[in-house]
């Protein structure tokens, strides 16, 4: 039976490399998509938002229940309502001319608290910011990054260049600075 496990562990690591290998090429081909896009689209969210659960482990039963991924399909439900409400090609300026009572349209057709609304369009504005910074690099010929730390690296270096004083104001008021 030591066999058996020893042989099940080496399949099993074998897929693990192989899903870290795919989401790191998505990763490169998510940049390059965004520094090589001029603005940050409600569809270029919705289909990542998409892409994020096709992965094959939200298919396998008991994996869908994550907290990740139940919140990723919170997520979906908003942004295609909003997508339907709103239309494809809004962008985060658009967003941020949101009031409170189309807030509360998009809470009632898409049956999801207010509070989930705004989570879902802090999400888009965050990836939103994240396009300005790769674009931003790109522009002045700097390295794009091609992992998670290298895109935490580039936030932390180039987003307050990016970033609107009335964005910067709203980051030092969550943060208590």
């Amino acid at each position: 039976s030591s066999e058996r496990s020893g042989v099940f562990g080496w399949v099993q690591d074998k897929f693990t490399q192989r899903e870290k290998d795919k989401q790191a090429a998505k990763l490169i081909d998510q940049i390059n998509l965004m520094a090589n896009t001029p603005t940050y689209t409600l569809k270029m969210f919705a289909d990542e938002v998409d892409e994020q659960l096709s992965s094959w482990k939200t298919k396998i039963p008991g994996m869908g229940g994550t907290n990740e991924i139940k919140a990723a399909k919170e997520s979906q439900a908003v942004v295609k309502e909003m997508l339907t409400q709103l239309g494809s090609g809004i962008s985060a300026g658009d967003i941020a001319n949101l009031d409170r009572k189309q807030k509360l349209k998009l809470s009632i057709a898409c049956d999801k608290p207010l509070d989930d609304i705004n989570r879902v369009l802090a999400l888009f504005r965050q990836m939103e910011i994240m396009h300005r910074i790769l674009r931003y690099r790109k522009e002045n010929g700097m390295t794009l990054p091609t992992d998670q730390a290298g895109l935490n690296m580039a936030m932390q270096q180039d987003g307050m260049k990016v970033m609107t004083n009335q964005e910067k104001k709203e980051l030092r008021k969550a943060f208590g600075n």
